[in-house]
Order: C-alpha cells, then structure tokens, then sequence
C-alpha cells in the first residue's frame, strides 16, 4: 500500500489536513471548468434523502447492500444511553430518512418541480455513503465521501453528447496526472439476483456507463463515473414529456482524485 501519511484516516472516510485540503478545492474547481461556457445550475443537497424517493428511482431493487439507515436514540432510553455510555440496538429507533447513496437522487424531485421544457444542466457538490462491509481500503474505497456531481437533461442526442464531452475532458485530465489513465466501459454494483444481472448485461451492451480509472499503487480506481440513464429518472418524476427527455449523469469522487494526485507526487 501507499503511504498516504498525511492524511488522517479511519475505516471507511479520510480527514484531509490543509495542503490536501487545497488539493481537493483545486480539483473541484477544474470539475466545474469542463462546462465553461454552458450554462450551469448550482444546486445544494442535504446529506439525508427520504425513503419515498428511493423507492421511486427503484434503488431497493438495486442497492440494498449500500444503505446507510438514519436512526436516534429513543426518548425512554436516554437515561440508560447516559449511564451505559454507549448505545445498543434496542435503545434506537429507525427513520424513514436514508444517508444519500448517490448524489443525483436528489436532483431529479427537484427536476420535476421545475418541468423543465428544453436541456437542462445541473451540478452539486455532496457527501455521500455507501456501506461496503469490510471491503473499505485507503485508496478510495470509503463509506463517506465527496462526489461532484453533474446531471444532463434533454433530447437524447444532448445527453449523450455532454457525457461525450465529459469522457474526453476527463481522460485528458486524468492522463495529466497518470498516462496509464483510460476510460473503460463498466457496470453498477447490483444486488446479486437474477433480475439486476439482466440489468448489469444491459448496461453492458447498451454502453449506458463508463468509468475513468488511475491506477494507483497497483490497483485500478475508478476515479469518475459517466451514466446514460434514458427515461429511468425522467418517467417517474414526470419530466419525461411522451419519451422525448432523458438523462445521464456524471460523478467525480474527489477524495480518489487527492489520493491519486498524492501517489504519483510520491512516484516523482
């Protein structure tokens, strides 16, 4: 493994001192550049999202595996929660809110409000959580990250377009870091069940993601992520307009993009 010794880690998320800090803005900052001169909407999204949206982007059937469940402590336990300094299973309770596993679920209910009736452009920058049991490592796999995050809506030629756009001006970027940077055609990471490896070969076979990986110390990252979506976000929130609006998105996981520019400043 790399030694990454001026970043402050734990399993699953990384604390970044003042010049890594400087990193990640900086990065962030180009992100943002790749769309100078479209005309981009900024928007702020929480870190919790309701279940009710979930269920209405079909994540259950999909991701079960990486939720991260909001929960508090009961009011008739807070006196046992005080003495046993500590909390346990049965002095919670759950909420029907979720950690947001994917930063453009947020988007598209806000989206719909907006009935948007030509393209559409849309970026945030947010925390994200996706439980992987044991598989968190130091370089990039992590429960809590940050993402920067980019939505496309539109005809199917802008969409796909956009994402053209943003393949190229990554790999370019990333090869600056790394030459052995490419882009790779890639899948989700389904709840393993009959119905999500028909979807997986789908997504395969209809080019629907790509990945840009950097390898760093030996292991392939994949640093962003391009997702042609069509009208699975676009019927539901009902901006679909008879089949004519679809979506795509793309999301950067900035942590890996600091980790990777601090490995090959290591290599020099």
């Amino acid at each position: 493994m790399a030694n990454f010794n001026k970043i402050f880690k734990k399993e699953g998320y990384l604390c970044l001192y003042e010049k890594e800090t400087e990193i990640f803005e900086n990065l962030d900052k180009d992100f943002l550049s790749f769309l100078d001169g479209y005309d981009v909407k900024k928007y702020n999204i929480p870190a919790m999202i309701d279940a009710e949206i979930l269920t209405k982007c079909n994540y259950y059937e999909s991701f079960p595996q990486h939720l991260s469940l909001i929960s508090t402590v009961r009011e008739d336990k807070l006196e046992q929660v005080s003495s046993n300094k500590g909390v346990t299973f049965n002095d919670v309770q759950i909420h029907n809110k979720i950690l947001t596993p994917a930063a453009c679920l947020h988007l598209y209910p806000m989206i719909e409000k907006l009935q948007p009736n030509n393209n559409l452009n849309v970026t945030t920058r947010a925390r994200v959580y996706r439980y992987e049991g044991n598989r968190y490592n130091e370089i990039g796999r992590l429960w809590d990250y940050t993402v920067r995050e980019f939505v496309f809506v539109g005809s199917v030629e802008y969409v796909r377009e956009m994402l053209e756009k943003m393949m190229e001006k990554t790999l370019e970027y990333a090869k600056r870091i790394a030459p052995a940077s490419k882009l790779v055609s890639s899948s989700d990471i389904f709840f393993r069940c009959k119905r999500n490896e028909i979807k997986k070969k789908l997504q395969i076979a209809n080019e629907k993601k790509f990945e840009v990986i950097i390898p760093i110390d030996g292991e392939d990252v994949a640093v962003a992520s391009f997702n042609y979506h069509g009208n699975h976000f676009s019927m539901p929130f009902h901006f679909d307009q008879q089949g004519s609006i679809v979506s795509g998105c793309v999301g950067f996981g900035i942590e890996r993009w600091v980790l990777a520019k601090l490995f090959y400043e290591e290599e020099k």
